[in-house]
């Protein structure tokens, strides 16, 4: 099974591109959890042959903040686990997503598998060295329409236990998603990367798509278009990601046009002009 992570900055579209892809019948891209970069350090360099360690494993997985959302079992993991013919840290990894995607009723093995998370941008040292042979796809959004998504969901006073956090001043907003996609650029300059841009898949889908699966190494399927039949988003997690359960709305491509203040707007180019050209946005 190959391994790919889908990284990008809060609000960027990546639960939304994470469902098109888990939508595809050889793909399974659970809800986000961190648990990879979580127990690295701690089991990393433990001998999995032992079934005591890989018990001990299986827990840790299961104690995972936001794991509850993915369902799993103690018996489905640890099933899982004695199935892999050489226990590792990486086998057993892949060994909890495709524990994931029986537990959803597929009957046959993924080919591959997406952990997204937002989270990872502050350990790519650490996922990298978690998962040395993994592809990686970057998710970028104009700062402008982020901007937009950030005060829509300041403006629902959202409760919750995973309720985002997310920058408020234009200073704020430009300056960590230049930091965050100037890094993810570095990071991923010599390693196998796909940069695609969350206003493309939204006016052409289908040809972005294709892309993505190339990359993969797959073929493109339908369902990834239809990927709001098959939502598995947690419940909470749905109270600012709504707009997953409803098919590509093209207009919300440069929205921010429409409704964010024009003032704000201007502000948000003239601190971010610089990196927003190198991914093609303009004025």
């Amino acid at each position: 099974m190959n391994f790919c992570f889908i990284l990008g900055n809060p609000r960027s579209g990546t639960s939304l591109f994470r469902l098109m892809l888990n939508a595809h019948p050889q793909i399974v891209a659970p809800p986000e959890c961190g648990f990879i970069q979580w127990n690295f350090s701690a089991f990393n360099k433990l001998d999995f042959t032992i079934t005591k360690n890989r018990n001990s494993f299986a827990q840790a997985v299961l104690d995972s903040k936001k794991m509850e959302t993915w369902g799993l079992t103690m018996d489905e993991l640890t099933e899982a686990f004695n199935e892999v013919s050489i226990p590792n840290y990486q086998s057993l990894v892949k060994a909890v997503f495709c524990a994931y995607s029986k537990s959803k009723g597929n009957t046959t093995q993924p080919i591959v598998a997406v952990d997204k998370n937002n989270y990872y941008l502050n350990f790519l040292e650490e996922i990298s060295s978690a998962m040395p042979n993994a592809k990686y796809i970057h998710l970028v959004r104009d700062v402008r329409d982020v901007a937009n998504s950030y005060l829509e969901i300041e403006k629902k006073n959202l409760k919750g236990k995973y309720v985002p956090n997310l920058e408020t001043s234009a200073e704020e907003i430009a300056g960590k998603w230049i930091e965050n996609n100037e890094r993810l650029l570095n990071f991923l300059d010599d390693k196998p990367n796909l940069v695609v841009r969350y206003e493309d898949l939204l006016i052409r889908p289908k040809a972005e798509l294709e892309k993505v699966a190339l990359f993969l190494e797959l073929s493109y399927h339908e369902r990834m278009n239809l990927f709001y039949h098959h939502n598995d988003e947690p419940q909470e997690m749905l109270n600012w990601k709504e707009k997953t359960l409803q098919p590509i709305d093209p207009d919300r491509a440069g929205a921010f046009r429409r409704e964010l203040d024009s003032h704000f707007s201007d502000q948000l180019w003239n601190l971010a002009h610089s990196s927003l050209n190198k991914f093609g946005y303009s004025r």
